[in-house]
C-alpha cells in the first residue's frame, strides 16, 4: 500500500476541448478577475459528441480527466465517490460513456522547493498561472504544514498554461490544475495497470 498524496499524471489525451467553450458553467467568485484563473466547475461537464478512445483514463486538450464507466465503477468499489461526476452531450444533455474525475478540493501554494516546473509569461493580476512541467523532469511537489486531508483527488492551487477571461465567456481558456491523488485513489488505479498513467510522490516538508 502506498502512503500520502500523489501528483496524478494522465498520458493520454484527445484532441477535444472541454471548459466553457461548449456551455459549462463555471462560478468566478474566487477567479482572477484579470484571468480568470481559479474559476470553479459548476454542474456536469458539457462537451460536443466526439469518439471516445479505447483508453480507459484520457484528457482533454483544456485538461480535463475523463474515464470510462468501469474504471468509475472501480473507484466507487474502493469507496471513492465524490470526484466522479457525469459528463453531458452539450447539446441533448444526454449522458456520454465516460465520467469526469472532479478535484474535491484547492491545495495550498506549494513551495518554491518544488521541482519539475517552470514558469512562462504569469499573470500579473494573481500569478496563479504560467506553471508548466518540465519534459522528461519529474514533477516533485513540495508542501508545508499541509493539515490532515480526507479528499481523493485534489487540485493544486497553481495553474498549469496561461489563462484568458474573455467576453463572451465561451471564448475563455481557464488554464487547468495538476491534480494531485490519495493514497487510496492511486492503489484502485495502479491496480488497473492504465498505460500512460503516472504518479510522483508529493514531499511534506
Amino acid at each position: 500500500m502506498t502512503s500520502g498524496l500523489f501528483t496524478f499524471m494522465v498520458g493520454g489525451g484527445v484532441n477535444v476541448f472541454g471548459g466553457p467553450s461548449s456551455g459549462t458553467q463555471y462560478s468566478l467568485e474566487d477567479a482572477c478577475p484579470t484571468c480568470g484563473a481559479g474559476a470553479v466547475q459548476r454542474g456536469p461537464l458539457l462537451l460536443r459528441p466526439f469518439k471516445l478512445p479505447k483508453a480507459e483514463l484520457f484528457r482533454l486538450l483544456t485538461g480535463e480527466i475523463l474515464a470510462s464507466p468501469r474504471i468509475a465503477d472501480v473507484l466507487r468499489g474502493s469507496g471513492i465517490q465524490r470526484c466522479i461526476r457525469g459528463v453531458l452531450n452539450a447539446k441533448t444533455r444526454e449522458s456520454l460513456a465516460a465520467v469526469q474525475l472532479v478535484a474535491e478540493a484547492t491545495l495550498p501554494r506549494f513551495t518554491s522547493q518544488s521541482t519539475g516546473v517552470t514558469r512562462e509569461r504569469p499573470c500579473p493580476g494573481c500569478d496563479r498561472d504560467g506553471f508548466f512541467g518540465i519534459p522528461h523532469v519529474p514533477m516533485i511537489l513540495k508542501y508545508r504544514n499541509l493539515g490532515p486531508f480526507s479528499a481523493d483527488l485534489f487540485a493544486t492551487y497553481e495553474r498549469f498554461g496561461n489563462s484568458r477571461l474573455r467576453s463572451p465567456f465561451a471564448e475563455s481558456t481557464l488554464a487547468s490544475p495538476m491534480y494531485v491523488g490519495s493514497d487510496r485513489l492511486v492503489d484502485a488505479l495502479r491496480a488497473q495497470k492504465i498505460k500512460g498513467l503516472s504518479f510522483e510522490p508529493v514531499e511534506f516538508l
